[in-house]
Formats: C-alpha cells, structure tokens, sequence
C-alpha cells in the first residue's frame, strides 16, 4: 500500500508536523498562556493521542515493508 504524498511530502511528515504543533498547544493551554477551558485541553489530547497512534501505525509499516512511498 502506498502512503499518499501532500505538496510532494508523504502523509507521515505532516501528520509529525501537526504532532508538533497539538503538542504546543497543549502546553501553552496547561500553563495559562492561552486561556481556554479545560474541555478544550481534554479534548485536543484525544485528538493528540488518537494522530500519534495513525503516525507511528504508519512509520511501523514504513519499517517493516507493510507500506511504501
């Protein structure tokens, strides 16, 4: 199965990048920079965690041959 490139970038690189930036947000949401409600935290942290399963699913298959670009 071929993992779909983006603006000539396979998925996996924009699913770090946006890895990258959830985890700022969730950093700048918990020390009070940006205050947001606490639901908002929880639930970007679902979203964090749910992108970071898909991400290393895919750098998993990437390893092992299960994928290719």
């Amino acid at each position: 199965m071929k993992i779909p490139l983006i603006m000539g970038q396979p998925l996996h690189l924009w699913l770090g990048i946006l890895l990258l930036l959830l985890t700022v947000f969730q950093i700048v949401v918990a020390k009070r920079i940006l205050p947001l409600p606490f639901g908002w935290h929880r639930k970007m942290g679902y979203v964090l965690l749910l992108l970071a399963i898909v991400h290393g699913a895919i750098a998993m298959g990437l390893n092992t041959g299960i994928f290719s670009m």
